[in-house]
Order: structure tokens, then C-alpha cells, then sequence
């Protein structure tokens, strides 16, 4: 991991660490520090790992958001054209819920989720349970 933030009290800390981090680097490792490196007020919140992170709470990227969005649209597209496939979108569905989970973010995960159209068909479930039993029966263990 390269990436890290620092939450310091003021402007002044910030440069006061952010040339003794730049020193460490070059005299130790021969690295510097890219040009992006900037100072923000913590009001605006930190931009990082998939979060917009402030002092008292966190969010979900508006990024992350918008993508769920159209892939819900593309999901209920191929739902209702026939040609979804279950495994693949649950998986994807789940992985966006896992990381969503991690900020204040319930009323946007019950959102998303009203919205996906696939979900809410009992043969959605039967296709799944079906798969899924299929792979449990051919587990070598079984045998």
C-alpha cells in the first residue's frame, strides 16, 4: 500500500510533516512523494479507499454510488431480457453491500436493493438454491 492520509490540527502541522515524510523518503528509501500530495480542510472530509471519510462519520464515494446505479439498470435490463446470470450479479451485488456496510450508508443499501428487480422472483432463489446444491453435491467430500 502506498497511499495514506494525515489528520493534523493545522496548515502549519501538515507542512511540518509533509517535508519531514518527504526528507525520510528520499534520505531512506530514494522515493518522493508524487505531485497529487495536497492539503484539504477536514470539513471537506478525506477522498480515501472508496470512502469520503470525516470526523464523525463516513460515506460512500459518489463514484461507487453512480456505478451501482447503472449496473442495477443493466442487471434488471438482462432480468427482464432473460439472459442475467444470477451467480455473477449476486456475487457483484454482495461485494458492493460488503463494502457499503463499512459507512453510513443503510437507507442507500435498502435503495439499491428495492431497485434491483431480480431479486424480488421466487425463481430468482430457486435457480440459486439449485446451483448451489448442484456444487455441494459435487464436492469430492461428499463422495
Amino acid at each position: 500500500m502506498d497511499d495514506f492520509i494525515l489528520i493534523l490540527k493545522s496548515k502549519k502541522d501538515c507542512i511540518k510533516y509533509k517535508a519531514l515524510i518527504e526528507r525520510f523518503l528520499w534520505e531512506h528509501l530514494k522515493l518522493e512523494l508524487n505531485l497529487k500530495s495536497k492539503y484539504y480542510p477536514h470539513k471537506m472530509g478525506v477522498n480515501f479507499c472508496g470512502y469520503r471519510i470525516f470526523t464523525t462519520h463516513k460515506l460512500l464515494r459518489l463514484s461507487s454510488k453512480k456505478k451501482i446505479k447503472k449496473k442495477v439498470k443493466k442487471w434488471n435490463i438482462k432480468f427482464s431480457e432473460g439472459t442475467i446470470n444470477y451467480e455473477k450479479t449476486i456475487q457483484s451485488l454482495n461485494s458492493w453491500l460488503g463494502h457499503s456496510s463499512h459507512c453510513n450508508s443503510y437507507k442507500l443499501q435498502q435503495k439499491i436493493l428495492k431497485k434491483c428487480n431480480f431479486l424480488y422472483q421466487d425463481s430468482t432463489y430457486e435457480i440459486i438454491e439449485k446451483n448451489l446444491i448442484q456444487d455441494i453435491a459435487s464436492e469430492p467430500f461428499l463422495e
